[in-house]
């Protein structure tokens, strides 16, 4: 520790795309460093431009480090093998001259290299998991590093610690439930200007925001459009969303169903850098995902103000109420994810219910301050243990 009352932390990330833990892993150590907190994240040199750029405007000390992250990518994956000692070296020789404290392991289940570094290194060791769906031999691989290597766990939703903790029976002390935060003094509908690009269209928009990844379950989204019918300037809708390299013939794939169906009206925006403005403009937000955690596209959504048609997937359902703010169906459930959609564009009254419903909940069960303070609990009482 450098002093008395300085927490040094190491967040480890082993993927450096910019999505949902990465948010969550800036917003939480802006605030936190402000403390007696200082958060050093440790990232990949491959696909960091994004992420890096908004640890920069924080003003977040990060280190760049030769890590691959698991992939079904060939080349990577082979990467991720044969390089993996050696990486974990590397990042044990980081933690261990720069004497952090604790190692936060973020980014899901896969992510090994950080928690054994983090354990070699002598440092409290904190794995954050937030996915709900792996394959088995990952889940093997877990479940002895889960109990030998780790102090406590951070699991983003009670679906990932039944998932995890409960079903494998891992026994810890810290098993703290914090959901993915959102800032609503920053997701502020009053505040935010909304996107011009999306302004030129004049009919319902509707709204997904995702990764091009077959996770996101996107096909049932371009379907439920087809099945909503009414192809005409009334209605659009918008994918918005990077396309990595390795999800090119994914995003080709949606494409192709787009054409098969003879829709005109469905979209493929891109990536944004201010997704705020994107929610702005929107009338309806949908998630089509096959598997979630605690999807922060959703709880940025609703601190907009937005109505929500969702798949049941992760925490959905605790926060998107049937009938109070949205709508929750099954997933894959075409039908229905179009029934939801077709009620909220034939009522505008509906639409600001549940909007304004949706504000509510965020601002009330899904704030940032409320995960900066759970995290700020969580290492206070890592730190306490013997």
């Amino acid at each position: 520790m450098i002093g008395s009352n300085v927490i040094k932390i190491a967040n480890v990330i082993e993927d450096a795309r910019l999505a949902g833990p990465q948010i969550r892993i800036a917003e939480v150590a802006n605030r936190l460093n402000k403390y007696k907190y200082q958060t050093t994240v440790l990232i990949p040199k491959m696909d960091n431009k994004r992420f890096k750029k908004k640890l920069v405007n924080y003003g977040i000390k990060y280190k760049e480090l030769p890590i691959h992250r698991l992939t079904k990518e060939k080349k990577h994956f082979l990467l991720f093998v044969f390089c993996f000692f050696y990486e974990v070296i590397v990042l044990w020789r980081y933690l261990k001259i720069e004497q952090f404290d604790i190692v936060h392991a973020s980014g899901g289940s896969w992510q090994w290299k950080g928690v054994i570094a983090g354990k070699l290194a002598g440092c409290k060791v904190l794995w954050h998991l937030n996915d709900t769906k792996m394959p088995a031999y990952i889940k093997f691989i877990f479940k002895p590093l889960a109990r030998y290597f780790t102090d406590g766990f951070i699991v983003a939703g009670n679906r990932v610690k039944d998932y995890y903790i409960c079903d494998l029976a891992i026994k810890k002390e810290i098993v703290e439930v914090i959901q993915a935060p959102v800032d609503c003094s920053s997701f502020n509908p009053d505040i935010v200007q909304a996107d011009s690009k999306l302004e030129n269209y004049k009919g319902i928009k509707i709204v997904t925001v995702a990764n091009l990844n077959p996770i996101k379950g996107l096909e049932t989204f371009i379907k439920s459009a087809a099945k909503v019918g009414d192809n005409t300037s009334r209605i659009d809708y918008f994918i918005v969303g990077p396309v990595y390299e390795s999800q090119k013939n994914y995003s080709n794939t949606l494409k192709q169903i787009v054409i098969d169906n003879g829709l005109e009206n469905v979209h493929f925006y891109g990536g944004v850098d201010d997704v705020k403005r994107i929610l702005k403009s929107a009338d309806i937000y949908v998630c089509s995902s096959l598997a979630e955690a605690s999807p922060i596209s959703i709880w940025e959504a609703m601190a907009m103000g937005k109505p929500i048609v969702s798949t049941d997937v992760g925490d959905a359902p605790r926060f998107v109420r049937n009938e109070e703010n949205g709508f929750v169906v099954d997933v894959m459930d075409v039908d229905a994810m179009g029934e939801g959609i077709a009620r909220l564009i034939n009522s505008p009254e509906l639409r600001a219910k549940f909007g304004s419903k949706s504000r509510e909940i965020a601002v009330h069960e899904l704030d940032l301050s409320q995960c900066v303070t759970h995290h700020e609990n969580v290492y206070q009482y890592l730190m306490e243990m013997a």
